[in-house]
């Protein structure tokens, strides 16, 4: 993925990172209410405009995680040839295999289960996902516009997905974190 991105991107992606490990330190260190976007900016020398310009709001330095687009091009490429479900973990369980930064993304979800702001915004972010994985799927079909049934095993693995990484940071990332989700989207694929 990086041999494919220009310069400019890899510096902004390295700027972001940069961005966000000093935020989860500070908001770890001095608590997530009480730090600012500001001190954050004066702390990683990025001015605070440029973080809002990247990130949109404070709690996007949390919730931000650029393995997504691995998820979604992995899922692209098993939709159709795998039942839905399995096609959703085994597309998270790739990206998150690739991941090189366990120990910076257990600290994101300590916080993101601990801090409600966090939390409602995780939350409201997971219906905008239920509504594209919906779409995604019903594409998969050649139908035009998702169903019911779309929409409930989006918010099905979805679900398996939160509880897998709610399971794994209260472990304190003892277990592979693959291993976890794989038994959570098992017993998703149970249900049907």
């Amino acid at each position: 993925m990086v041999g494919k991105i220009s310069l400019r991107q890899r510096n902004r992606l390295s700027a972001m990172r940069l961005v966000q490990e000093t935020a989860v330190a500070m908001f770890e260190s001095t608590g997530y209410d009480t730090t600012t976007v500001e001190a954050i900016a004066e702390r990683t020398r990025v001015s605070a405009s440029t973080i809002y310009r990247h990130f949109g709001t404070k709690e996007r330095l949390v919730l931000w995680d650029e393995r997504d687009s691995v998820v979604d091009t992995e899922l692209g490429k098993r939709l159709g040839r795998q039942p839905a479900v399995e096609a959703f973990g085994d597309a998270v369980s790739v990206a998150m295999a690739e991941r090189t930064d366990m120990e910076l993304f257990l600290r994101r979800l300590k916080l993101i289960y601990a801090e409600p702001a966090l939390w409602g915004v995780a939350a409201q972010q997971d219906q905008i996902d239920r509504a594209e994985l919906a779409k995604a799927f019903a594409l998969t079909d050649l139908r035009r516009k998702a169903k019911i049934g779309d929409e409930v095993t989006a918010a099905v693995c979805l679900a398996a997905l939160d509880v897998a990484f709610d399971r794994w940071q209260q472990s304190d990332g003892k277990a592979p974190l693959r291993d976890v989700i794989d038994e959570a989207m098992s017993a998703a694929l149970s249900l049907g």
